[in-house]
């Protein structure tokens, strides 16, 4: 949309978020930030230096949110649309079946992280394994720049954390090995704290154990089925996993999916935002000590944290959830799997979003989809009866997440200042007012 044809609203979200960025440069280097109704199209504006509309972003946790679409649909295609299923039933997911506990994990569970694995845990926590033994010192730390990073003393992500992980014998960083390697690691290794159903606890392993469950289904990594199975179809083109060649021939075409040098070069640096100015302790940096924004020589497809993507692909992802399923006369997803996407499954979360069952101080809706990245990204999608309303926030900020946590400040960008801009700008009718005094 041209600035001549943008409506005055957006306007002024616009130059109150510029402003806003101008004004806490610390708190916010950059930004996109877009948002669409079916009245008014799709609206993204870029804020500060070095930024623009089609930048390419690494959206964290969001990732989540496609590896779910991704178990529902390969899930469909094999006639086994029940989340309720066991998951050691499954092929490949039978090291579950010989825990009495982990037996009892259902899909469900780990699509709402109800499995019962812990959040993070300090290795002097975790379980004696062949990498951790709490009774010892910590596991060295490699600096060999052939591991992709240090390994830090931390276990609950192993792409973040390149933890050390048993594979072929040895213990190895994660980030060297393969998804298989890497969730077989987990589900033999990670205790159940809690009674799988009964509790939620945001453990991005879930997601791990979900991309084996996709591995195992189609024969491809979860990366290479989403871009065939969704993003090809919704027109995401500049939506990936794996963003640089390693080298490797065999891995490079199952995970680079052909992205190319002009959509590496629109990859957004991470800004460093911590308490201290120093490098989060429970984050691994790149063997060059700050974040490898490409991921050069990573095996580990990452399901849980490792997708990059843009604003203009995630509304049309989010457009196509508005539509049922739908791009233009196509259909993408079956009502069926939609059904599961965003209908509230307890918990409060369906079976691939956060689920808002009120309406939330930021200005989100009853019935409001949305997932948050650890970067400070975000999307959410609020079925307003009169119109719905999407929208989306990126920025590339690292924070301290465990040891100092400085989040908050991060989400008053998006909680305190976009989002309850948007919500409040984005015309409506007399319906909607009826509908938000619900």
């Amino acid at each position: 949309m041209s600035p001549s044809r943008r409506p005055t609203w957006w306007d002024d979200v616009v130059t109150q978020m510029t402003n806003f960025q101008r004004e806490n440069p610390r708190n916010l280097a950059g930004a996109v930030v877009a948002a669409e109704t079916r009245r008014d199209g799709p609206l993204i504006a870029a804020l500060g230096a070095g930024w623009a509309a089609d930048t390419i972003c690494s959206i964290g946790s969001m990732t989540k949110t496609f590896t779910a679409t991704a178990v529902l649909l390969c899930l469909e295609e094999h006639g086994m649309l029940d989340v309720d299923l066991p998951v050691a039933e499954f092929p490949g997911m039978e090291i579950y079946a010989a825990d009495p506990v982990k037996r009892r994990i259902k899909v469900r569970h780990l699509l709402q992280y109800t499995s019962g694995m812990p959040v993070f845990l300090d290795y002097t926590e975790a379980p004696v394994s062949p990498c951790y033994d709490p009774h010892r010192p910590p596991p060295a730390i490699s600096t060999d720049p052939a591991t992709l990073g240090p390994t830090v003393r931390w276990i609950g992500s192993p792409g973040g954390m390149n933890e050390l992980i048993f594979a072929a014998g040895r213990c190895r960083p994660a980030r060297t090995a393969t998804l298989d390697e890497v969730s077989e690691h987990v589900m033999r290794t990670y205790p159940i704290v809690e009674e799988p159903g009964t509790k939620v606890m945001y453990c991005s392993a879930n997601y791990i154990v979900l991309g084996r469950l996709v591995e195992r289904l189609t024969g491809q990594s979860p990366n290479v089925y989403l871009k065939e199975r969704l993003f090809e179809p919704l027109g995401m083109r500049d939506s990936f996993f794996i963003a640089q060649p390693s080298g490797d021939a065999e891995l490079d075409r199952r995970m680079d999916e052909g992205v190319t040098a002009e959509q590496r070069a629109r990859i957004a640096d991470i800004s460093l935002i911590t308490r201290d100015g120093n490098w989060p302790a429970e984050i691994a940096p790149g063997p060059d000590g700050g974040w490898d924004r490409l991921r050069r020589g990573w095996r580990y497809v990452y399901p849980d944290g490792g997708m990059y993507t843009t604003a203009a692909d995630l509304l049309a992802y989010l457009r196509m959830v508005r539509d049922g399923g739908m791009r233009g006369a196509d259909r993408v997803i079956s009502p069926a799997v939609m059904k599961l996407m965003v209908s509230d499954g307890g918990m409060s979360h369906t079976m691939a979003f956060g689920y808002r069952g009120t309406a939330s101080p930021y200005g989100q809706g009853v019935g409001t989809l949305d997932h948050l990245g650890h970067l400070m990204t975000y999307f959410w999608y609020d079925p307003r009866p009169d119109d719905p309303l999407m929208g989306v926030f990126l920025s590339q900020r690292l924070a301290n997440a465990i040891v100092n946590n400085n989040m908050v400040e991060g989400l008053r960008a998006i909680f305190r200042e976009f989002v309850p801009l948007v919500s409040k700008s984005a015309p409506v009718s007399s319906e909607r007012l009826a509908y938000a005094g619900r």
